[in-house]
């Protein structure tokens, strides 16, 4: 282990490998609210933060369980559910009086079409500016989930357990960002 007078310790964060200081930095700088996307392998989270000087400050929020609240009755960690989920944040931001931000995807890949994107594409569809490219935002058929039930489709046996049929998923989507528009 380096030892002595010039080695300075890396910040607690970012040897527990939390944070990005670099690119948090450069997101503060932009002095706009940052959409803060977050996934795990059974949910989804939206939230919008604004920095201040007390620290961050969460102004609206969304988790991908609140759909149910809507009549989601699909599984919370998909990528239909990642836009829902970023459509009902970008709705509660503007009940809150945000109208822009910019996305923080955290340590996440930025890779294209991912949840990630999906939570930025539902967000600027419920009418937050965010700069983004439309490279990587996924297709309209895969954020309506069409792809989850071509592949229910070839399967002898049901591919969600429960009473949730997948090869209606994109037609319970369609429902479901009906209700929440």
């Amino acid at each position: 282990m380096a030892t002595g007078p010039r080695y300075n310790v890396p910040m607690r964060r970012r040897r527990e490998v939390r944070t990005d200081y670099h690119q948090r930095l450069r997101l503060l700088k932009s002095g706009k609210p940052r959409l803060v996307a977050r996934t795990s392998n059974g949910h989804v989270r939206a939230q919008l933060i604004t920095t201040g000087p007390d620290g961050d400050e969460t102004v609206a929020s969304a988790h991908s369980a609140d759909l149910a609240e809507y009549g989601w009755e699909a599984p919370t960690g998909n990528l239909p559910s990642a836009y829902l989920t970023g459509l009902l944040a970008g709705n509660r931001a503007l009940d809150a009086g945000i109208e822009e931000a910019v996305l923080d995807i955290g340590l996440n890949s930025p890779t294209p079409g991912s949840k990630v994107f999906a939570i930025q594409e539902g967000a600027i569809d419920a009418g937050l500016d965010i700069p983004h490219n439309e490279a990587v935002l996924p297709d309209w058929e895969r954020d309506r989930g069409e792809h989850i039930a071509e592949y229910a489709e070839s399967l002898e046996e049901p591919l969600y357990s429960g009473d949730f049929d997948a090869t209606e998923l994109p037609e319970h989507f369609d429902e479901i960002r009906e209700a929440l528009q």
